[in-house]
C-alpha cells in the first residue's frame, strides 16, 4: 500500500492500494485508517464486481505492506512518476464511466428539492465551498477539467460550473472536455507530464488515480446527503 499523511488542507492518513484501481481510504490516524483497509478494499472489490470491471476477480489481501510513506498536501508517489500506459488510460476511463453511471442513478432518483438541501453536518472542511448536491456536483465538473487536469497542461474553453448550476449541462460537458484530453496524452509523446504546480507535483498517472477515486468520494456523499433528505421528510 501507498500510506500519505496528509498535512495542509486537509489532515489524516489516506491508504492507496496501486493494484486496486479507483480505491483508497481515509481516517484520522495511520492506526485507524489501516483497521479499516481491509472492509474498504472489500466494498470496492465487490463495485468492481457489479460492473464487470477487469479487476473484478481481485481479492482482499490477507496482509498489506508499506510500499512507500508520504507526508504533505498535493503529494505524488513514486509510482506516479513514469509515463502512463494504454491499460492504465483505458482502465481509468472505464472506471470513469461506471462511477458517472452510478452517480445518474442516484440523481435520477432524487427529488429537484433535495440539491438544494444543505445537510446539518459539522464535519465539512472549513476550506470546502461546496455543502449541497448541486454544489458537490458543480465542484466534480470543476475538479476534473479546471484542477487536475490543469495542472498537467489542460487549458479548458469553458468556465468553471457556478455552484448553482445545471448539472445535466454541465456535468456531461466538463466530462467530455476531461475525456478528450485524456485521449489527447495518450496520443502524445510525453505520457508522464511530470510537472511542478506552485509547491506540488503532478503527472498523468496521479491525475488518472485521483479522477477516479474524487468521483467515488463525492457519490458517497451525495448518496449519503439525499438518504438523509428522504428520512427526515418521513
Amino acid at each position: 500500500m501507498w500510506l500519505h499523511e496528509a498535512r495542509g488542507n486537509e489532515t489524516g492518513w489516506n491508504a492507496w492500494l496501486p493494484d486496486l484501481p479507483g480505491f483508497a481510504t481515509h481516517a484520522d490516524t495511520e492506526a485507524a485508517v489501516l483497521n479499516r483497509l481491509p472492509t474498504k478494499a472489500e466494498e470496492h472489490i465487490r463495485w468492481l464486481r457489479a460492473h464487470d470491471l477487469p479487476e473484478a476477480q481481485a481479492t482482499r489481501p490477507e496482509s498489506f505492506s508499506v510500499a512507500e510513506r508520504v507526508t504533505g498536501d498535493e503529494i505524488i508517489f513514486s509510482g506516479d512518476r513514469g509515463p502512463a500506459t494504454d491499460r492504465e488510460f483505458s482502465l481509468a476511463l472505464r472506471l470513469l464511466e461506471c462511477s458517472r453511471s452510478d452517480l445518474l442513478a442516484v440523481l435520477a432518483r432524487m427529488p429537484e428539492a433535495a440539491l438544494d438541501w444543505d445537510p446539518p453536518y459539522r464535519d465539512f472542511a472549513g476550506w470546502a465551498t461546496w455543502r449541497t448536491i448541486r454544489q458537490i456536483l458543480a465542484h466534480i465538473s470543476n475538479t476534473e477539467t479546471h484542477y487536475y487536469l490543469a495542472a498537467i497542461g489542460c487549458i479548458p474553453d469553458m468556465p468553471p460550473a457556478e455552484p448553482d448550476a445545471d448539472w445535466r449541462r454541465h456535468l456531461p460537458a466538463h466530462r467530455l472536455a476531461a475525456i478528450d484530453f485524456l485521449e489527447e496524452v495518450r496520443l502524445s509523446d510525453d505520457r508522464a507530464r511530470l510537472r511542478d504546480v506552485v509547491d506540488d507535483q503532478w503527472s498523468v498517472r496521479k491525475v488518472l488515480r485521483r479522477l477516479v477515486r474524487h468521483e467515488l468520494l463525492h457519490l458517497k456523499s451525495i448518496t449519503r446527503i439525499g438518504r438523509e433528505f428522504e428520512q427526515r421528510r418521513v
